[in-house]
């Protein structure tokens, strides 16, 4: 394995676990309280709002290119769906860090 593929292996791996940290597959419920959806909605906002943000200073700390990018987000894909998520989730969660986070240039 190449530095650079390391260095993506690495991105990926932080990323995969800030997601799981931040967007837990099966979230504590506290008991006898059920959050009502707009708390539910505004939890999930926040929480990819800060995946986001994190996935944006991978980005600039690494300086990753188109390429490095794109390799970036299929090894995320990859994590998170062996992670359990599913996979249409994924794939709009991915949608959306390209669209915030990963796009622009190097800076």
């Amino acid at each position: 394995m190449t530095k650079s593929s390391r260095g993506i292996h690495d991105i990926c791996d932080r990323l995969a676990e800030t997601f799981q940290r931040l967007v837990p597959l099966h979230p504590a419920v506290p008991e006898g309280k059920r959050p009502t959806e707009k708390e539910l909605a505004v939890t999930s906002e926040r929480a990819l709002q800060a995946f986001f943000e994190a996935a944006r200073q991978e980005r600039i700390a690494h300086g990753l290119g188109l390429i490095a990018r794109a390799r970036v987000a299929f090894g995320l894909q990859q994590r998170l769906t062996k992670s359990g998520y599913p996979s249409p989730l994924v794939k709009q969660v991915l949608f959306a860090m390209l669209a915030s986070a990963f796009v622009g240039d190097k800076k």
